[in-house]
């Protein structure tokens, strides 16, 4: 390790120390690598490191075990860090002995972070936690300056937690990299990951937060998710697989990217995106992820977002559902995505203020593969093939364009009512193998360049 300082840097050459108990490492001084010999401790409190700097951790593949008479409560985790800098912990067996213990929502989660930075998780087993997994938080709420900056966490499994695999209450700069977190139930919201403060200031509550290359399965809630609460931004999550959860991927933050993550056979819905109300623009992107088999595949309400490159298929309900019905203004653009073998719609949006819905390609949507309710849309340059409906525009200001809608019972149907009058433009539209091609008042929009062919 190299500390800067002043005009210079000083290395820190660690010096090995061997710990024969894990209390022990409360001793451990600046400079030392303190090393636990191999075995199994059980303990009957947490180990309290408070105000540590500049030491290294090396569990070398131990178990440390809760007793299962030490309550859940606080001072009963494993490791509370209050302070530190600068420290690594590596190959360590975690067990908070959840069933002799029981669970609450207590402070007693496994490994504590509070006020701490530049501090390094690796290598490291978390199972039967009694609250949390991993905790990170403030050490004085609503003070940004004591936030948990800088943590690294990577290669740890962490398994039947009692709450959340990983909570994220106040921090900047985490990655969580290369982890497995399965099997989060007991108290809500059983989260493998949940960004989320426990109060709506500072803003922002967490920023600089990247999930990367992770395995979720089997959390009784989301398999990741962020909190609207103190609107946190800048949240990275890639690259990740989700499966067997309630809802795979749940972000209500600000700025932040879903993008080439796998979503398989989770209950509700594979991601989802919402602004609630009041709070600022989202301006999220959601690309490039392939979802299947969950009702939904992705749900999105906000504004400024990017729905991108994604493969959606085998959806129960719907491919793309924008929901409007919020008192913010909504707006997205959809682009490029394919959607097959869903039971109702491809893309539905109903109550949403301004869409973009261009170059997706829709196959095998049971009921429509487009419909829109209610928004000033442009639609243009889709493909849509063995639908019922190729596409319905109701009570909606449309410009329909360069579309091809092909093996259709009916082509494209324009009906009025609703929020507007039916207006815009269909042109040079191809219709290929329709039984119906028009229904409705597609007479009240201009109609220019469209070919039909049988």
């Amino acid at each position: 390790m190299v500390i800067f300082g002043g005009c210079s840097s000083i290395k820190l050459i660690y010096k090995n120390r061997y710990i024969y108990h894990p209390y022990d490492f409360q001793k451990c001084m600046p400079g030392e690598n303190c090393i636990l010999v191999k075995g199994t401790y059980t303990l009957d409190r947490g180990i309290q490191l408070l105000d540590k700097a500049n030491i290294q951790f090396e569990g070398s593949g131990s178990t440390l075990i809760m007793n299962s008479k030490s309550p859940v409560r606080n001072g009963y985790c494993i490791f509370n860090l209050r302070d530190c800098k600068n420290l690594s912990f590596s190959n360590f067996a975690l067990d908070a002995n959840r069933q002799g213990r029981g669970c609450a929502e207590s402070y007693a989660h496994s490994f504590i972070m509070a006020g701490c930075q530049f501090i390094n998780l690796s290598n490291t087993t978390i199972e039967n936690s009694v609250a949390d997994g991993i905790f990170l938080a403030a050490g004085t709420e609503r003070d940004s300056s004591t936030f948990c900056k800088h943590i690294l966490i990577s290669n740890v499994n962490i398994t039947n937690s009692c709450r959340n695999g990983i909570s994220i209450i106040n921090a900047y700069d985490v990655t969580v990299s290369g982890c497995n977190i399965l099997n989060s139930n007991g108290l809500s919201p059983a989260a493998g990951i949940d960004v989320e403060a426990d109060t709506e200031d500072p803003f922002p509550s967490n920023r600089n937060i990247t999930i990367e290359s992770c395995y979720f399965s089997q959390n009784r809630g989301c398999g990741i998710m962020t909190s609207q609460k103190g609107s946190p931004e800048n949240i990275q999550i890639t690259n990740n697989k989700v499966d067997k959860c309630k809802i795979g991927i749940f972000v209500a933050s600000k700025l932040t990217d879903v993008i080439n993550n796998e979503v398989d056979d989770c209950e509700l819905i594979g991601i989802q995106s919402i602004r609630y109300d009041h709070y600022p623009a989202d301006q999220n992107q959601i690309a490039l992820n392939t979802v299947a088999h969950t009702e939904i595949g992705i749900h999105y309400c906000g504004e400024g977002g990017l729905i991108k490159s994604n493969k959606i298929n085998e959806c129960y309900k719907t491919g793309i559902w924008l929901n409007g019905n919020t008192v913010n203004n909504t707006s997205v653009d959809l682009d490029k995505n394919t959607i097959s073998d869903v039971n109702d719609f491809g893309i539905y949006a109903i109550n949403f203020g301004s869409i973009d819905v261009k170059r997706n390609r829709i196959s095998n949507a049971q009921k429509e593969g487009i419909s829109i309710t209610n928004g000033i849309s442009v639609v243009d340059s889709n493909f849509i093939q063995f639908s019922k409906l190729g596409a319905s525009i109701t009570g909606s200001r449309c410009q329909f364009t360069a579309n091809e809608i092909v093996d259709c019972e009916t082509g494209i149907s324009i009906i009025g009512g609703g929020k507007y009058k039916p207006d815009g433009i269909l042109k040079y539209n191809k219709f290929l193998r329709v039984n119906k091609p028009w229904f409705g008042d597609f007479h009240l929009l201009g109609r220019e360049g469209n070919t039909e062919s049988k």
